[in-house]
Parts: C-alpha cells; sequence; structure tokens
C-alpha cells in the first residue's frame, strides 16, 4: 500500500488521498518525502488531461500530523559548515513539492477532516482552496512554537502572504490552534461541511467553477494585506515588535524571536526568495537547545504520557460515570465544574445543603466566563452538578474525591463517613498537596482503594494533577485514577507516596529561596524579576502570597508542633522568621487578605511589592550579591530537589517529573523541565555550579550522589 494514491473521476478531478501505511495519522517524514514528488511527477504528466486536484486524507477523522519530531532530533546541534549547507539544501529540496503543487495550472483544493496543524495545515496552504469538517476533532494552525519551532515547509511565507503580518505572527508566534468555525471567521479556510462527503462535493464543485485559480499572491493585482514593512502603516509593528518579544519572553525564547524575524524578513522579499528565507530561520531553530529542549518535553514525553506510560500495564481502561466530590469550596467547585463539563455525573458534597450550593454557584459562573458554552450546553452542564449535604447521596459514585481542609483529622472523619456509603469497589482519592497518603489511608476500610489525585488551583483550568500511591494502592485504584484524569483532559503524572510528594516539594525550594535571600537583606525587586527572567511566570513572594502566607504560617506551627512530639527541637530557619513577621508583627496573610509580599487592589490585582519589607528585612540598606547567584539560588534548589526525590524512587519517570515541573509549578518551559535542565546545561558543569553555591549559600545546593555519578560518566536523564 502506497503513502499517496491518486484517483481520477469521470469528470478529470484527481483525488490525491494522503493514507500513510501502518500509521494512525499521516506525518511529514521520509516516506512522505518520497512519495509527494512522485505524486507530483505523475499529476505534472497528466496536464491537459486533468481538471483540478482534491487532496484529502484515507484516515477517518485523521487529517495530517505535521513534521516528523523524532527526526528532528536526531540530527546534530553542532554540524560542520558543510553540513549545515547540506541541510539548508535538504530543507529548500523539501519545500519543493508544495511549490509545484500550487504550481500545477490546474485549481487544486482541499478537504480537512481532522487536526491539520504545522505540516498539516502548510499543505492546505499549498491548495488555492480549503475546506474544513465542521466537527470538533478538527484543528487547524501552526503550532510549532509550542516546541521551540517554527513552520518550515513555506507556512511563515504563505500565511503572511494570505492575512498579512500583523494577522499572521500571532497565529504563528503563539502556535494557536483553531477550531473549525474559528478557524473559519480567521481566513485559514473558506468553508465548511457538515460531512466529509459535502465536503468533497463542494470542492470539486469549486474546481469545476474555477477553472483558472491561482495563489491570492500569484495575481496581478495582488497587494500584501496591512502593508509591507516598509510601510507607514507597518512601522508601529516593525519598530516595536521586537522590544516586545524580547519583554515578553524575557530572552528565553528564541523561537518568538525568530518568528517574529522571520514573518517580517519574508515579507521583504520576493516570493521565492522568502522560501529561502524561511528555511535559513527554520535551520536556525532546529539546532537551538531551547528548541531540543521543548521538542523532548512537549513532544517525545508527552506523547509518552498521553500513551499511559505511567499507567499498570493490564488493567482495563474504565470511564468514571459518576463522581463524587467532598468539599464545596474552590477547589472542590472546580473540580465539579471540570467534570460536568467532559460529561460525568457530579455529587458536590459539603456539611450542609447550603455550603453544597456554594459551590454549585461557582460553577455557574464558570460557565458564564466560559465563552464556549452557549445557554444549552451550560444548562445541561449545571444539570449534571447534584449538591447535597447527605453522604447517603454519595451511593453509587464509581470514585470519591476528597477535597477538604488541609487536617488529618477532619480527613479521617470524611472518610469514614464517605466509605460507609460506597460500594466495595468505589476508589476515594484525597486531594492534599503535601500530606502522606499511607498515612490518610489509615482511617480507610480498604486502604487498596485509597489514593492521592493533588489537583492545582483554578482545578477547572491547570492542567496538571499529581496521582500518589501510597503503600497499600491496588493497580485497579491507580488505573481507574489515571483514566479520570485523562477523562477530566488533564496531564496525570504518577509518584510515590512522601510528605510533599513531587512538586511540592520542588516549588518550595524555590520559595523557601526567595525568603532566605529577602531575611538576608536582598532587595526583593531583585528576587522577583530574577525569577522572572529565569522564565518563571512569577516570582517566589509572589507565589507564596497567591498560596496564602498564612497558610504557609499554619503548616509551619503543624511541623513545630510534630516536632516536638516526637521529642525534637524545632528549628526556626530564616525562611520560618519571615513567614513569623509577615503574620504575627506584620498582619500581612497574603493576596486574599488584600496585602503579603504585595500590595493589591480591592481586585485582588498585583500594585507594588510592600513598602515595609526594607525595614523589616534590610534596615541598614538592602544586601548585594551577584545577580547570577540570584537566579540560580531559584532555579537550582528545584532541580537539585528533584534529583533527590527521583534518588529516592519516589518519583521514577523523567518524563513525568519534566512535564510536571512545568505544568505544576512553573518552571521555567524553555528549559524542557527539571530534568532536562539538567541535560542541556551538562552533569558535569551542573554539579559544579550546584558545588560552587553550596559553599556559598549552604547545603541546599549540594549536588546528590545521583547527579555526581551521572556528571562522572557524563551521562543524561531519559
Amino acid at each position: 500500500m502506497s503513502y499517496i494514491r491518486l484517483q481520477k473521476d469521470a469528470d478529470g478531478i484527481v483525488e490525491l488521498i494522503f493514507d500513510q501505511p501502518g500509521k494512525s495519522v499521516n506525518v511529514m517524514g521520509d516516506e512522505y518525502a518520497e512519495a509527494m514528488p512522485k505524486a507530483l511527477d505523475e499529476l505534472e504528466a497528466m496536464q491537459g488531461e486533468i481538471a483540478g486536484v482534491y487532496i484529502r486524507s484515507g484516515k477517518p477523522g485523521q487529517f495530517f500530523a505535521g513534521g516528523d519530531i523524532t527526526k528532528m532530533l536526531e540530527m546534530d546541534l553542532n554540524p560542520s559548515p558543510q553540513e549545515r549547507q547540506q541541510m539548508f539544501e535538504a530543507l529548500l529540496q523539501s519545500k519543493e513539492p508544495l511549490r509545484r503543487l500550487e504550481s500545477l495550472g490546474v485549481p487544486v483544493a482541499v478537504g480537512i477532516n481532522g487536526a491539520a496543524l504545522g505540516g498539516g495545515y502548510e499543505i492546505a496552504l499549498a491548495c488555492h482552496y480549503r475546506i474544513a469538517l465542521d466537527d470538533a476533532k478538527v484543528q487547524i494552525g501552526l503550532p510549532e512554537a509550542m516546541l521551540g519551532l517554527m513552520p518550515g515547509a513555506g507556512g511563515v511565507v504563505r500565511l503572511v502572504r494570505l492575512l498579512g503580518m500583523e494577522k499572521a505572527l500571532p497565529l504563528i508566534a503563539q502556535g494557536k490552534r483553531l477550531r473549525a468555525p474559528r478557524a473559519l471567521e480567521a481566513g485559514l479556510v473558506h468553508e465548511l461541511a457538515e460531512s466529509e462527503e459535502a465536503m468533497a462535493a463542494r470542492a470539486k464543485a469549486w474546481i469545476r467553477a474555477n477553472p483558472e485559480a491561482k495563489q491570492p499572491w500569484e495575481q496581478t493585482d495582488y497587494q500584501m494585506p496591512g502593508g509591507l514593512p516598509g510601510d507607514d502603516a507597518t512601522q508601529g509593528l516593525t519598530y516595536f515588535g521586537p522590544v516586545n518579544v524580547m519583554n515578553q519572553t524575557r530572552g528565553n525564547m528564541p523561537a518568538q524571536q525568530v518568528i517574529f524575524a522571520a514573518v517580517v524578513d519574508t515579507a521583504r522579499v520576493d516570493y521565492d526568495t522568502a522560501h529561502k528565507v524561511e528555511a535559513r530561520y527554520f535551520q536556525r531553530l532546529l539546532l537551538d537547545q531551547v528548541s531540543r529542549n521543548m521538542m523532548t518535553t512537549f513532544f517525545v514525553q508527552m506523547n509518552q504520557l498521553d500513551a499511559g506510560a505511567s499507567r499498570p500495564k493490564g488493567v482495563e481502561k474504565r470511564q468514571v460515570k459518576k463522581l463524587g466530590i467532598l468539599g464545596a469550596g474552590v477547589m472542590g467547585a472546580g473540580i465539579a465544574f471540570n467534570a460536568a463539563k467532559v460529561g460525568i455525573e457530579v455529587v458536590l458534597k459539603d456539611l450542609d445543603q447550603q455550603r453544597a450550593d456554594k459551590g454549585k454557584a461557582y460553577a455557574i459562573k464558570a460557565c458564564e466566563r466560559d465563552r464556549r458554552l452557549d445557554e444549552v450546553a451550560s444548562e445541561a452542564l449545571l444539570a449534571r452538578i447534584h449538591s447535597t449535604g447527605n453522604a447517603a447521596d454519595l451511593a453509587g459514585c464509581d470514585l470519591v474525591i476528597e477535597a477538604v481542609f488541609e487536617d488529618r483529622e477532619i480527613k479521617a472523619a470524611v472518610t469514614r463517613e464517605t466509605e460507609a456509603a460506597l460500594g466495595d469497589n468505589a476508589i476515594f482519592a484525597s486531594n492534599t498537596s503535601s500530606l502522606p497518603i499511607t498515612e490518610l489511608a489509615g482511617a480507610s476500610v480498604r486502604p487498596q482503594n485509597f489514593i492521592g489525585m493533588h489537583f492545582f488551583s483554578p482545578a477547572e483550568r491547570m492542567p496538571l494533577v499529581e496521582i500518589i500511591t501510597g503503600e497499600q494502592t491496588s493497580d485497579e485504584a491507580l488505573a481507574l485514577t489515571f483514566d479520570l484524569a485523562q477523562q477530566l483532559g488533564k496531564k496525570p503524572i504518577v509518584v510515590r507516596d512522601a510528605p510533599g510528594f513531587f512538586t511540592t516539594r520542588v516549588i518550595g525550594q524555590t520559595i523557601t529561596q526567595g525568603q532566605r535571600m529577602l531575611a538576608e537583606g536582598v532587595n526583593p525587586a531583585l528576587i522577583e524579576n530574577a525569577a522572572a527572567f529565569n522564565g518563571s511566570p512569577m516570582g517566589p513572594l509572589e507565589t507564596l502570597d497567591s498560596i496564602s502566607i498564612e497558610t504557609a504560617y499554619h503548616g509551619m506551627q503543624q511541623r513545630k508542633k510534630d516536632a516536638e512530639a516526637r521529642g525534637e527541637a524545632f528549628e526556626n530557619a530564616p525562611e520560618s522568621e519571615v513567614i513569623r513577621v509577615m503574620i504575627e508583627d506584620c498582619q500581612r496573610k497574603g493576596q486574599q487578605a488584600g496585602g503579603g509580599f504585595y500590595d493589591y487592589d480591592e481586585k485582588g490585582r498585583k500594585i507594588a511589592t510592600w513598602p515595609g519589607l526594607k525595614d523589616r528585612f534590610a534596615p541598614h540598606g538592602y544586601t548585594d550579591i551577584p545577580y547570577e547567584d540570584v537566579r540560580d539560588r531559584l532555579l537550582f534548589p528545584q532541580v537539585l530537589e528533584a534529583i533527590r526525590i527521583m534518588e529516592e524512587g519516589v518519583l521514577t519517570s523523567v518524563a513525568d517529573g519534566n512535564i510536571g515541573s512545568i505544568m505544576g509549578i512553573g518552571f521555567p518551559p524553555h528549559t524542557g523541565g527539571v530534568f532536562q535542565c539538567v541535560n542541556a546545561y551538562g552533569a558535569k558543569a551542573f554539579a559544579r555550579r550546584a558545588s560552587e553555591l553550596a559553599a556559598r549559600y549552604g547545603q541546599a545546593f549540594a549536588p546528590p550522589q545521583l547527579l555526581l555519578d551521572m556528571a562522572e560518566r557524563d551521562e543524561q536523564f531519559r
């Protein structure tokens, strides 16, 4: 069976059908590179005999997935000048079939029946007319930027000429994926069809009606929409665009910088030269370490996660039909909304009906905020959420998520109450950020059905779920919990039980270092800006404000009680003293209370760092330490703690660690995650820098033995 089939109908229209053998989706790899030129040879040989070409996929619900990322990762990052030139020539050659396609001299239409992303949409752009199936599974766009890349098969050149620089730039630089109706509005497709049969009929009707069809930029009266780079109308974009990109990415995301340059530079030159410019910029990113980091984590490792690499083998995949949620606060209500949105029946329980109804009211507001939900969809969603104060209503739930206050006794009480109403096979999942699951399972009569399921706030939007297995958690419990996370549209990572698990322990390190530097008298603006330039979404002080300094204070008090109960002295570390001062002396509790390390307006928006920080922690002037040390003191301890967690066996998957660190706690995405960060830095260099920091700032930076062993063997995390 060949990759491409050509079928000619009675009207002389040839269907070019992509159907890669042995693959569930079509990919722009070696097989495509061999098949496409041959198909063009045949089509060109038919000139004068054919009325047009209709391109479609032979795979139901799947159009074309894009380039072969795995093959790109095999390329040498440091080629010789000769190898670099050969790579460039190969890139130009790979673009040639689509140039031949749009220049056949006959109308070319395409029917998009599934995702047309990256290379798939670049094929569609080389066609004169694009029709998409009006179906939820259809996504259209050029998302290469999300992998640290840019379109390399003509996507930049053609989209800029189709839409103009200003409209094309955000679609490419932000890697937007548009549903079919939105793609129609944006001008990415010409029309929608209700079925594949209708799509084919309309495409062929258009071909018959437009025998002289050409690309818009091949028309004699063509002018680029919005203007050329030298025009007055585009000066704001071309002058201030690079500055805006640098401000938004802090210089950490080369793809966005390169994409901006490619958009403008391809618009400056003629069409054929523009393709050479695009190829040069694409090659620049192919040989960039940041691109490698992002391709490794967001493609290779993400695919492993999605395929269930951490899910127990041999356990049948199931769907949760009825979900119980204990606690109708912001977390519980957010999970309830998320579950109801994907079609799950939800029982939302709290202490009484009034509190439960308040949680459902959160879901009502969430429906109002979600512009993708119309009135009918919102009503159906809310009808799936049953608020109650009665534990008996939980009967029949496949799984229950406990999302009550982080207190062992409260969690134990609701566990006992809930299990009395559940069937023997129901799974009980505790949404805790740090309390040991094995300890919490002590209140359960079925510890084999007890598991941890750590959501992140806001639960309806955050993409990660951290699943924690206790000592007695069964494979069946883990499998169903994993399946539920995917059913909710989340990315599940799996860790073994230990205080703080993975994400809480890792993010705790940078929060601790932020407070320690504050206690040392380092300027808080320097601390927060260093985090921003590292690529973190917020600094450690703002992070603690958003979590709540008061919550951290209560946690500290609990640890003190636990230590005293064991007969141990509680060490009052510098970060503990910062929290004590903020709560006891200053009554600064965090964002929700109106003020913490930052001042906030009445809507909770950040204004500026609280001026009182200098008086409290640097009364004699700020301490001056190297800026690079500030940056590394925020980044390195997270990575080192992740390595310790791996060393302890709490985490066993490099992919879970990389994805969990980025999606759960905002570790800089350009690094590829906590473990890929070491791979890119080099284990030897990372261990050496960690030792330097340990000598200056303490044992938190001491390289773990696992890292030292890897450095000695010059190994990478895989």
